[in-house]
């Protein structure tokens, strides 16, 4: 049968969706009376809207084509390397003296929501606008990716969920469990409608999320337009703010309620096929790990309170303990925020103690959020494996009585939450010896390569001794961690069943 490449539809979709986009920062540019920006936005919007509707009519009257089976990561692949160029155009226009190279490196970070960013000295607003939607538009477009597109292929952290059968099934959109779909026809007649019908389920409550944030950011005491960039970067997990743009305990406090929805796909609609057998959301394996996670730096913290005193006596010390508590969770869902309240930069794990924000980078937030990392439940797998084998090395001939779902995961789920490791470590080792053959040291390159394989670009100005720069690096360099924000962006299993497909 012959039918129109899908792949084409969902490209033209985004192409649409990218030039109306540009039109924010336009109006916004004009509002502000940036003229030469806000007509860099404009003309492009218009150009590129023209060239989408070139393109739908040229795809819509052309010959039909053979859909032959194609892998999600070449789709995948190609949106987020085609899409990127797109946005740059404005930013070209937009930045003096900025090259295309720089100006494409920063939306592919925008986009992956990564939000490590090579603009030098004052950047406007406008623009810090723009970076900001790109990387809103790249959060919904991965969460709607992952159940409509991953989830059927149990990629993407799909592959721990089981269903009560005892099956491997991954959980579509309307919560259904289906069996794996074979990866050679993972772009099928179904696909649109699956993602279509994703895109009705998510994006009503992340759009209405984020003008809950917004509109309560700004009764908070910030300006609009800032409180409208943080909300889209908190929703997307980007970190992409001005500086000094978190302002008060308010402000981090209402953040850091919406940043625990980046650690479990279940907080979300459309997912309710991975709630099988787990109970309350209070119970969710991810939920208890990042809160332990989250414990064990408060007790460490009110222990260095208790022994070391704060000039600013008893208030201090709450002002820390909060400051490292919310920095903490920004870095847990990957998304980079400091804490203002907790003294800033300089006083949030300064020096060597940046090795903990590294850690929990590593670490991650939920599987099918825009947190990038392991993903909290690759680590309670790899975990609860760890305590069974530690139980039969005291009883050897025990038995684990810990249910279907655990035993499950404990098996499979331990199993493709080990590889998963494995292939993340030699990712990160190949980029970091990729890295330090332009000259950077094995220190920095380390920190370079881990921000951008968990998409966390603010984790390169804290987890080393000296702030790192992104605009630093050379081309190649820029080309090295390009690829690692896009591997890390795409889960590397993907990449994996490229070659190995089962």
């Amino acid at each position: 049968m012959q039918r129109r490449s899908h792949g084409i539809v969902i490209i033209v979709a985004l192409m649409g969706i990218t030039a109306l986009a540009m039109l924010l920062p336009a109006a916004v540019g004009f509002t502000l009376r940036e003229h030469e920006l806000a007509r860099a936005f404009l003309y492009s919007a218009g150009l590129l809207g023209s060239l989408t509707g070139l393109v739908y009519l040229a795809s819509r009257s052309g010959a039909a084509v053979v859909a032959g089976g194609a892998h999600p990561f070449y789709y995948l692949t190609f949106a987020y390397l085609f899409l990127p160029v797109l946005m740059a155009v404005p930013l070209t226009e937009a930045v003096p003296g900025i090259r295309f190279l720089d100006a494409w490196f920063e939306m592919l970070s925008a986009f992956t929501t990564t939000g490590a960013s090579v603009l030098e000295g004052e950047v406007t607003r406008s623009l810090h606008l723009w970076r900001a939607t790109v990387a809103w538009g790249g959060g919904l477009f991965l969460m709607v990716v992952a159940i409509a597109l991953l989830a059927p292929l149990n990629l993407g952290g799909f592959e721990l969920f089981r269903n009560r059968s005892g099956a491997v099934g991954a959980a579509s959109g309307w919560g259904e469990v289906h069996q794996p779909t074979r990866i050679d026809e993972s772009f099928d007649d179904k696909t649109l409608s699956r993602m279509a019908d994703q895109v009705g389920v998510v994006a009503p409550v992340y759009v209405g999320l984020t003008l809950m944030l917004w509109v309560a950011l700004s009764i908070a005491g910030n300006p609009p337009l800032v409180a409208l960039m943080l909300a889209m970067s908190t929703l997307s997990t980007s970190g992409i703010a001005p500086d000094g743009a978190l302002s008060g305990l308010a402000t981090e406090m209402l953040i850091a309620a919406i940043l625990i929805l980046a650690l479990s796909r279940r907080l979300w609609p459309g997912a309710r096929g991975m709630q099988q057998g787990q109970g309350a959301p209070w119970r969710d394996p991810e939920l208890l790990l990042a809160g332990g996670i989250l414990l064990v730096i408060f007790a460490a913290l009110v222990l260095r309170a208790a022994f070391v005193p704060h000039p600013s006596g008893i208030g201090g010390h709450v002002s820390m303990i909060w400051g490292h508590l919310f920095t903490s969770l920004s870095f847990l869902s990957t998304t980079g925020f400091i804490s203002e309240v907790g003294g800033g930069v300089s006083a949030v794990f300064p020096g060597a103690a940046g090795i903990v924000l590294l850690g929990l980078v590593i670490f991650g937030g939920g599987v099918a959020t825009t947190a990038g990392g392991l993903k909290l439940m690759r680590v309670f797998a790899l975990g609860w494996q760890a305590r069974r084998e530690v139980a039969k090395l005291v009883y050897p001939d025990s038995v684990g009585g810990d249910g279907a779902r655990l035993r499950s995961l404990r098996r499979e789920g331990a199993f493709s939450a080990w590889l998963f490791l494995m292939v993340f470590i030699f990712s990160l080792t190949a980029l970091t010896a990729l890295l330090t053959l332009t000259g950077v040291s094995l220190e920095d390159a380390t920190i370079f390569a881990a921000a951008a394989l968990t998409t966390t670009g603010p984790l390169a100005q804290i987890a080393g001794q000296e702030p790192l720069l992104w605009a630093g690096l050379g081309d190649f360099g820029k080309m090295v961690m390009a690829f690692g924000m896009l591997l890390g962006r795409l889960e590397l299993l993907l990449l994996l069943s490229v070659f190995w497909r089962r």
